[in-house]
């Protein structure tokens, strides 16, 4: 045998595979099978785990977004959900403490979801606070603006530390821990550390709008000219009255209509008014005009007496004058001692009028601060007063923590009026020796129940007329202003948060679409018209030519 044919032979004999080979080969494989299952375990367990720590930790993340992340833009800011809630529960709040038990008559009821319950046929009264909410931000992102533009700056310390006293107060007597009740004052989303640049930004926008409205407020001179331009709406009148009531019959006379069949009909009872009695007789047109006419003759006679025995009315404004009267009593050139007869028509009566002056009315208006409380702790409140500061100032923080929501800051009103509070706050008020920093607890019974008012005088201001004038100029020029700094502050939603803007961008294309058929109806109609006209202009040229063409020919 050759050496190559060794070589080959003792290449073969080193391949045979023996039993024992493929048990120890198997054994090799199994085991590599399993540190691969478990490696891919191993693995499966990790990603598990990461996928979990993942989602725990998404919880906190999308917090952090819908706490900081952008809900909407105004003026090109970004506004998150707390903010944004703040101030939806603002407006919602103070609509809901203004309007109380009217509610119902609105269809609203603040316990329930209030996405479910319509405003209107196409805005919930969710839509209605959101597009309330969306509109203060507006105002104040763009007093915001004009503020940093003229470099105002405001010390929030104090205003600020006062607002967490007056919040820790109101938790504490509703019952709740404070970080409940800032949630359910302002929002889900909301604590007092989420809420502090919010509030303390609000203090400062409401700090330069104040500036704003000092700047504005009208001179005496301006309320005086309004005054000679608008008299009839300030001036009051007295005048004396006489009422003379035509007597109707109560059952047919003479001239009552004719009845052409008195029988009920088969079926029919008589005209029967409540709890089956009869009816009341209807008088005939004829009746009344008798009756009228024998009350106008009565009426007649009473202007003899009127100016002396007529029933006094003072201090008669025009807006509260009857409409049947009104027009006579403010006629310029009225003078004292003129009379008239005034028939009513529509009542079957007649007024007998004497007027004794116009004038405007001087009287002073008072300003006082008050806590109201439907608790028997009136005293008390006074009496903690009484032991602290006793101050004007110290009232009022005191009525900022007694009426939190009542939307008068400080419990300050101005320009009480005489005839427009309970008898029993208008003695204490106008009485002739009340002098600044009078206290008094005052209870005024309302049915069954009763309110006590905590009082503070703080004295005397301006007349009713004139601080509703200077009322009237400030609103006008506050809103003027107002308009034009925020004509360009939009609300921006890209992420579609607000309903409203989607209704109200669905109304305008409507409005506009209709607009726009409008005006194509009616160019069809200037069309229509034209080509009549036309036709008829073509006519009359062809009668005018055969007219001429006769004449030519009769001449020849």
């Amino acid at each position: 045998m050759s050496k190559k044919e060794i070589k080959e032979t003792e290449e073969k004999k080193e391949k045979i595979i023996t039993k024992y080979d493929r048990k120890v080969q198997r054994r090799k494989e199994q085991k590599e099978k399993e540190e691969r299952e478990k490696r891919a375990s191993m693995i499966t367990g990790i990603v598990i785990v990461v996928a979990l720590v993942c989602l725990v930790a998404s919880f906190p993340i999308r917090t952090y977004l819908t706490v900081n992340g952008t809900f909407v833009e105004v003026a090109g800011e970004k506004v998150s959900r707390v903010e944004f809630d703040y101030n939806y529960n603002l407006v919602k709040n103070q609509y809901v403490a203004q309007n109380g038990y009217m509610l119902s008559y609105f269809g609203l009821d603040p316990s329930r979801d209030l996405s479910t319950q319509m405003y209107t046929e196409t805005l919930t009264w969710q839509d209605f606070f959101e597009e309330l909410a969306a509109e203060n931000l507006v105002n104040n992102k763009a007093l915001k603006l004009q503020a940093g533009k003229a470099g105002f700056t405001y010390d929030t310390a104090q205003e600020y530390a006062e607002y967490e006293k007056a919040m820790k107060d109101a938790a504490s007597e509703a019952g709740v821990s404070l970080k409940e009740y800032v949630k359910q004052l302002y929002g889900p989303y909301a604590t007092m550390s989420r809420l502090e640049g919010i509030v303390k930004e609000t203090m400062v926008i409401g700090a330069y709008y104040d500036a704003m409205e000092e700047e504005r407020r009208p001179s005496g001179e301006e309320i005086q000219a309004y005054y000679d331009e608008n008299m009839d709406s300030y001036d009051s009148v007295d005048y004396r009255v006489v009422t003379v009531n035509a007597e109707l019959p109560t059952e047919p006379t003479d001239l009552a209509d004719p009845v052409e069949d008195e029988t009920p009909a088969e079926g029919e009872g008589e005209t029967e008014g409540a709890e089956g009695e009869e009816a009341p007789y209807e008088p005939s047109e004829a009746e009344i005009a008798a009756a009228m006419e024998e009350a106008k003759e009565e009426a007649d006679k009473e202007l003899k007496t009127v100016s002396r025995e007529g029933e006094l009315n003072e201090n008669v404004k025009r807006s509260d004058a009857s409409s049947l009267l009104r027009d006579w009593l403010f006629q310029e050139g009225r003078k004292a001692g003129d009379t008239t007869v005034i028939e009513d028509s529509t009542n079957h009566r007649y007024y007998v009028l004497a007027f004794e002056k116009r004038y405007l009315d001087q009287t002073p208006t008072a300003n006082a601060r008050v806590i109201t409380t439907q608790e028997d702790n009136g005293q008390a409140i006074l009496d903690e007063w009484a032991a602290g500061a006793a101050t004007e100032e110290s009232f009022g923080e005191l009525a900022d923590k007694y009426n939190p929501t009542s939307g008068v800051e400080g419990g300050l009103y101005k320009g009480l009026v005489y005839d427009n509070m309970a008898q029993e706050l208008t003695e204490w008020v106008f009485d002739s020796a009340r002098a600044q920093g009078d206290t008094a607890v005052i209870t005024v019974p309302l049915g069954e129940t009763q309110t006590t008012y905590v009082m503070y005088y703080v004295g005397v201001n301006e007349p009713e007329w004139y601080l509703n004038i200077e009322n009237t100029l400030l609103i006008e020029a506050m809103n003027n202003y107002m308009e034009e700094i925020s004509a360009d502050c939009k609300v921006e939603d890209p992420k579609g948060n607000l309903n409203y803007l989607a209704v109200r961008a669905a109304e305008e294309a409507a409005r506009q679409e209709s607009q726009d058929a409008e005006g194509e109806s009616q160019a069809a109609d200037g069309e229509g018209s034209q080509d009549s006209q036309s036709g008829q202009d073509s006519e009359g040229g062809q009668q005018t030519e055969e007219d001429n063409t006769e004449d030519s020919e009769e001449s020849q």
